[in-house]
């Protein structure tokens, strides 16, 4: 398909201007208020169409921006009370800039037909440019911008997650926000369901030059779903509206001690009426894992020394279509298949020393030879239909699967202390497959008024799961299998949920939001073992409220403050409710808990921000229930990994950010968390109290160099942690840079990247006391790497316009998202 150049400029003014009304919408989601709407001629009286009508506050603040449509006509919607201009641009045209005129609430404004005069077409070509901040705060979201960041390029999803404001990992790779676990992960607004190993082998199959922005949602409202006590952390893929053909290849690699790259394709298509994508991405992950671990228990010592080897390769395919149906409705759908080897290879030595006197006992020498495939598949249906100007009707369905087949050979020997003579050969094997089938369906419906909206929904959702095991041990080096250490556990959950929310506008800068959420949750968790064991059968039945209001005042000039109150859940992943046991080695093994309980949280925010600069959060939240993973010693030598409640965790937390412009060449983002974390509970006769003051802070500098190179220096440094909820692990530094050029008008952009580039984050020194187990060790990973990552662009890629003047309001336009 040919375009003319005209029919480009056209198309790329529009992709402009749909981006930015995008990110508009996204953050006023709660606002509805006024209108501003009109009509565009030329001189002929002839109706201009694709004209990009952009709204100013006070005449210079960007606030929202619209297509003209076929009939010329515009209409911005939920404009605020206050001052405005509109600016119209066109590459066939002059652009115009309105005379100022102010909107009053739930005013319907409508302004005199706009006349544009032509433009000489032999005029210089200007490009406008364009470019997200870095970090964006909206008034329920902080938005990490991934392609603002050169840094974050060749990485994969679950890493990228590290440099998100807020969020941290554990050596698990479980996810944290503002210091809380229990995150739940969405990918363009969808539950991704998954959650533990599961979720992480997800993430990882992620490239970070897919991924167009990260939302943290640490207080959601009630039109979420209440799992999640920390909050929502929301991945949104890259996404190009433009009209016409266009795309882009990206390849990119990081180098430590091990290779990791990327290759991806993404092709994009759109008319008037429809618009489709494809991308697909294959990639390999080559990483270690060591630990150098020291338990003392019942009177024996237990030196570890062990590495991991991991190697996954993967192909993650995505589609995506939107039909515009009518006017008023649209329909999109969107599939996603992800395809993973995981193969690790696993060498570890224990040395068992006796106490009193101290002396060498025995040797273990093991090996865990593991493969693990996986698949992924997640399609998505949704219906948006505005059936009046002020409400809304949008029904959403959702399916996805996912299968993970997880095969380990396991030889052991023991040995003389002299290391040589073999005491006992003991070789294992064991399979462990699981599948998951989840669907989703809802619908939510919103009404405004003049100074009140109204929304309500309901959703059902079901996850099922299959999980199998298999133990063999080796007789004669041939497997036999071991009915008495082999488990089926299947687990169905069903969670039906209702919900309403009332906002009101107290006064022109006092908005008070009122939310309750009901669910009721049933589920059953069945154990099909041939061991007489108790806990074969556990069903579950309850429906929880789940409140939140918030109070939020914002005088359209320089403060703005927030308060809310808000409860949440976080239910047992079906892993954790496995009852039996899976062995790591010979001397540890997991084992699931059926009796775990549900934990509840309230959480209590209070923010204030000053011009939406300095922003400030404080929160302070209280979790019964909390989950922990601990150690207990199960004969002599050995011990088990168990999850238990505690009976309660607290967790007090302040952030604060604040962007400083040194020069026009060099500013920089500070992003300050500090916090106090108790836990404290009886699990079963293993006492827990531990509580410890964290801290963290994260400086992010945005340098421009010469031969427009741009460069960003992040240094992280993290203070001593919890790690499990019951073992301090003490804290580390980290300093990291990326670079990036664009050469050929921007279709090729070239990114050189360096993590951890003084080597100062890939060794956690851990300790613990509790149970009758004391623990000192250190785990490193493969943290140090050095990339380079090349993009080229094709077809419809820049947005250009014809412009005859610079007016005051093109800094403004500048600021437009890309």
């Amino acid at each position: 398909m040919t375009l003319s150049t005209s029919n480009l400029r056209i198309l790329k003014s529009i992709l402009l201007v749909l981006i930015t009304s995008q990110l508009y919408s996204q953050t006023n989601e709660n606002i509805k208020n006024s209108e501003v709407s009109g009509k565009l001629q030329n001189e002929s009286k002839q109706e201009i169409v694709y004209a990009a009508v952009s709204l100013f506050q006070n005449d210079s603040i960007y606030v929202n921006s619209v297509i003209s449509s076929p009939t010329g006509d515009f209409r911005i919607l939920n404009v605020p009370a206050g001052n405005y201009t509109i600016r119209i641009d066109h590459n066939e045209y002059a652009s115009h800039v309105s005379e100022s005129f102010t909107v009053s609430n739930s005013e319907q404004k409508v302004l005199p037909t706009i006349i544009l005069k032509p433009v000489d077409n032999t005029l210089d070509e200007v490009i406008i440019t364009t470019k997200k901040a870095l970090i964006e705060v909206k008034a329920d979201k902080l938005i990490f911008n991934v392609a603002s960041s050169p840094s974050a390029s060749g990485t994969n999803g679950l890493d990228l997650l590290k440099k998100a404001p807020g969020v941290s990992l554990d050596m698990d790779n479980n996810i944290s926000l503002l210091g809380k676990g229990g995150v739940q992960i969405y990918i363009n607004n969808v539950p991704s369901r998954l959650s533990g190993t599961d979720l992480a082998t997800f993430l990882q199959s992620m490239t970070s030059d897919n991924i167009d922005s990260i939302e943290i949602i640490s207080n959601p409202s009630s039109k979420y779903e209440a799992e999640g006590n920390a909050g929502i952390i929301n991945i949104r893929m890259k996404k190009n509206m433009a009209l016409g053909f266009n795309g882009n290849a990206t390849s990119s690699f990081t180098q430590g001690q091990y290779l990791r790259y990327s290759n991806s394709v993404s092709l994009n298509y759109g008319s008037e009426k429809l618009k489709t994508n494809f991308d697909i991405t294959q990639s390999q992950d080559k990483s270690y894992d060591t630990f150098l671990d020291t338990k003392m228990q019942n009177q024996s010592i237990l030196d570890l020394d062990s590495e991991e080897l991991r190697d996954r390769k993967g192909i993650n395919i995505a589609l995506g279509l939107e039909y515009r149906l009518t006017e008023n409705q649209t329909l999109n759908f969107s599939g996603r298949s992800v395809i993973n080897q995981n193969d690790s290879d696993l060498n570890s030595r224990n040395d068992i020393f006796d106490i009193n006197p101290t002396a060498l006992n025995s040797i273990l020498i093991s090996k865990s030879v593991i493969d693990e495939p996986s698949r992924n598949l997640a399609f998505n249906l949704n219906h948006q239909w505005e059936l009046t100007e002020t409400s809304s009707l949008n029904t959403a369905l959702s399916f996805g699967t996912f299968s993970n087949e997880k095969n380990t050979y396991q030889p052991n020997t023991y040995l003389e202390p002299d290391g040589t003579t073999i005491i006992s050969v003991d070789n294992n094997e064991f399979d462990g497959n699981t599948d998951i089938n989840l669907w989703s369906a809802k619908t939510d419906f919103e009404k405004s008024w003049e100074n009140t909206t109204f929304s309500t929904g309901i959703k059902y959702s079901r996850i099922s799961t299959e999980n199998g095991f298999r133990f063999f041990d080796y007789v004669d080096q041939t497997p036999v299998l071991d009915l008495a250490q082999s488990n089926d556990f299947n687990y169905t959950e069903n969670v039906a949920a209702i919900y309403a929310i009332v906002n009101l506008k107290l006064t022109e800068s006092l908005k008070l939001d009122a939310g309750l959420r009901i669910e009721n949750t049933d589920s059953r968790g069945q154990l099909l073992s041939d061991v007489d064991i108790d806990n074969k059968d556990v069903p579950r039945n309850y429906t929880d409220f789940f409140p939140n209001v918030g109070l939020s005042f914002d005088n359209q000039n320089n403060h703005a403050w927030a308060l809310s109150i808000g409860r949440r859940i976080t239910r047992p992943n079906y892993q954790d409710l496995n009852p039996f046991e899976r062995p790591i080695s010979p001397l540890t093994i997991w084992k699931g808990n059926p009796f775990l309980k549900p934990n509840y949280i309230m959480n209590y925010q209070m923010s204030y921000s000053y011009k939406q600069k300095l922003i400030i959060t404080n929160t302070y939240s209280v979790t019964d229930g909390f989950f922990a993973s601990i150690f207990e010693i199960i004969g002599e030598n050995g011990n088990q990994i168990i999850p238990r409640n505690m009976d309660k965790a607290t967790n007090y937390g302040i952030s604060i950010s604040y962007p400083f412009e040194v020069s026009k060449q060099w500013d920089f983002v500070l992003f300050a968390n500090g916090g106090r974390k108790t836990f404290k509970g009886n699990l079963e006769g293993t006492v827990i109290d531990i509580e410890a003051t964290t801290y963290d802070f994260r400086i992010q500098n945005n340098i421009k160099l010469p031969w427009d190179i741009l460069m960003d220096l992040t240094y992280f440094f993290q203070s001593d942690w919890i790690w499990r909820g019951s073992i301090k692990v003490r804290g580390n530094h980290d300093l990291g840079f990326g670079l990036r050029k664009d050469f050929f008008k921007k279709q090729l952009q070239v990114r050189v990247t360096g993590a951890d580039i003084i080597k100062t984050t890939n060794n956690y020194f851990y300790e613990g006391n509790y149970g009758g187990i004391d623990i000192k060790g250190v785990r490193s990973f493969d943290t140090q790497r050095f990339g380079l990552g090349v993009t080229y662009k094709f077809g419809n890629t820049q947005a250009k316009n014809k412009i005859k003047t610079k007016s005051a309001l093109d800094d403004e336009l500048d600021r437009i998202g890309n």
